[in-house]
């Protein structure tokens, strides 16, 4: 008897090791207590340092694995939409669009380029940029926290050039009927700033890194549906973009 006594009780204390408990617990989700909208009402006229715990979540919109998204992606929620600066590469591996991420700004700095409300660090003195870039993986998972939820594809919002505006910067719209209307009768290519024009003549543009895959193919002719995410570029006379993700973004109609 005594001496089944003695196994039960060692086998009572290997089930219990505070030790081992404690290194296999796992960080909680951060609970989300702020829209992204609501990140709007909080960032200045010049970039916004966030002191506060503020947290936010939103899937994926866009992909950098084209290369026309570099180290940033776009994150959106409830019809508003900001950038987050990660500062690192193939982002579309641990980020695929329609994720959904929880992100905590504490220590991070809001900014606006283009129209686009961004999370990033906050710049350099002297930077032409309003935030910078988190920098590594590290970073991102203080910060950033993917859930396991199913992928969600995004679907952009349908609207027409009249229903453009600074408020819908950021988000993943779709633009039809539009033709390439380019400026000069010469050979062109998607790299760069490229026109589109719809029916009633009214221009956009879209915006394609030289270093893309597609940058060095040329734009297809007739009507087409344009998708991407919506920019304004405020300089000279202001005019609206379109950041395609990759050359499927552009549909022939």
């Amino acid at each position: 008897m005594s001496r089944l006594l003695a196994i039960i009780t060692l086998l009572l204390a290997g089930c219990y090791n505070s030790s081992f408990d404690e290194a296999t617990a796992t960080p909680q989700t951060p609970a989300v207590n702020t829209t992204i909208a609501d990140l709007y009402g909080l960032i200045k006229e010049s970039p916004t340092p966030i002191r506060t715990n503020v947290v936010i979540a939103g899937r994926v919109t866009t992909s950098d694995q084209s290369g026309n998204f570099y180290r940033s992606l776009m994150i959106e929620e409830e019809g508003a939409a900001v950038e987050l600066m990660a500062g690192i590469d193939a982002l579309h591996n641990d980020y695929p669009i329609g994720s959904r991420l929880i992100i905590s700004l504490n220590g991070l700095t809001l900014g606006k380029r283009f129209g686009v409300l961004q999370i990033g660090r906050s710049a350099a003195p002297g930077s032409n940029y309003p935030t910078d870039y988190l920098g590594s993986k590290a970073a991102l998972d203080k910060h950033v926290v993917r859930t396991n939820e199913p992928l969600i594809k995004p679907e952009p919002l349908l609207v027409t050039t009249e229903e453009l505006s600074p408020q819908l910067c950021g988000r993943l719209v779709r633009i039809e009927p539009l033709h390439y209307a380019p400026e000069e009768l010469t050979e062109a290519t998607w790299s760069g700033y490229q026109p589109f024009a719809d029916e009633a003549g009214n221009t956009l543009y879209t915006y394609v890194r030289n270093y893309a895959d597609f940058a060095q193919n040329e734009p297809p002719q007739g009507y087409v549906s344009l998708i991407g995410i919506l920019q304004y570029d405020a300089s000279g006379e202001g005019r609206y973009l379109i950041k395609m993700r990759d050359e499927t973004d552009c549909h022939p109609l």
